[in-house]
């Protein structure tokens, strides 16, 4: 039973392993994966993407962050990091702009290589300061001149600190909020930068628009250990039930008396989520955690007052 057990267990980390030298190598397609995970036998039935996440998790908890886009996995953060500076990054976009002008060939594509090899090895603050650089340009800001900038990074000191803030900001009626919060991190939605937060209580998130920021005053309280919750759990009916094609992130929890299915979501946007559950109307109702399904209400009547106004 031991030896089977521990045969297991090293069949997993070879997995894992190989897992994340395909990563190193570039993008990795959805179904190279599953493929796999699944010792080449997934069948679309089995519960192998369960297996998967299982594995992401692993990763994310010793740094390693893996995302999924357009069907396939990208490494955005190595278990080895380098620290950059602003100076540094400053060089690697100036290697970046060569690389782009170069003819197609081996010198460009060993360029790309290098650039890639760097980008995995960011640490949080290179990270940040990459995501500013790629999100001024939409936002129409000076990456090295902008007060905004300047606002960001400090945000972004408040982040690293994990100090308790307290907060004065507007919400989106133009009412002015105080609030006793812990910084998480910061986010890029569209065109607005927003600081990310957890309230006094734990009991909901908020996403602060940066414009929207009066004054931030840093309290001399280390912030908990406490986690956001990442998995959200709700009930869908009816049409909707029927109709309902899962994500990979999400498994279905079991179908109820009446019909209903429950679905448990792990590790979605939760801002993206929200939208997308509001668009289902009366056939989908969160379950849990508390403040999401009370943050859904609380939007869902602020839409009806728009309608009422009109």
């Amino acid at each position: 039973m031991a030896k089977k057990l521990t045969e297991k267990y090293n069949d997993s980390c070879v997995k894992l392993f190989e897992f994340i030298k395909m990563l190193y190598e570039g993008e990795v397609e959805f179904k190279k994966v599953i493929d796999h995970f699944s010792n080449g036998e997934y069948d679309g039935t089995s519960n192998t993407h369960v297996t998967l996440n299982k594995y992401l998790n692993a990763m994310r908890i010793f740094g390693i962050k893996v995302k999924k886009i357009n069907n396939k996995y990208h490494m955005f953060s190595s278990l080895y990091k380098i620290k950059l500076d602003l100076n540094d990054m400053k060089s690697i976009g100036l290697i970046k702009e060569a690389c782009s002008i170069l003819p197609a060939g081996k010198n460009k594509t060993n360029c790309e290589h290098f650039i890639h090899d760097l980008e995995v090895r960011y640490d949080e603050a290179a990270q940040s300061l990459e995501q500013i650089a790629d999100n001024t340009k939409n936002l129409h800001l000076s990456f090295y001149h902008s007060e905004m900038v300047e606002q960001v990074k400090q945000c972004e000191k408040y982040c690293q600190d994990k100090l308790k803030l307290e907060i004065i900001f507007t919400n989106d009626r133009g009412e002015e909020i105080n609030l006793l919060c812990s910084p998480i991190e910061q986010i890029y939605q569209k065109r607005k930068i927003c600081l990310k937060v957890l309230g006094n209580n734990g009991s909901r998130v908020y996403e602060i628009p940066i414009e929207n920021i009066k004054s931030v005053k840093q309290l001399p309280i280390s912030t908990s250990s406490q986690s956001i919750p990442t998995t959200v759990v709700y009930r869908i009916k009816n049409r909707l039930a029927r109709n309902y094609k899962l994500r990979d992130w999400e498994r279905l929890d079991r179908i109820e008396a009446d019909g209903s299915h429950i679905i448990v979501n792990k590790n979605e946007d939760l801002n993206l989520l929200i939208k997308r559950l509001m668009r289902y109307g009366t056939e989908c109702e969160i379950c849990s955690p508390k403040f999401l399904k009370e943050e859904m209400i609380e939007r869902i009547n602020k839409t009806l007052e728009n309608y009422n106004e009109t």
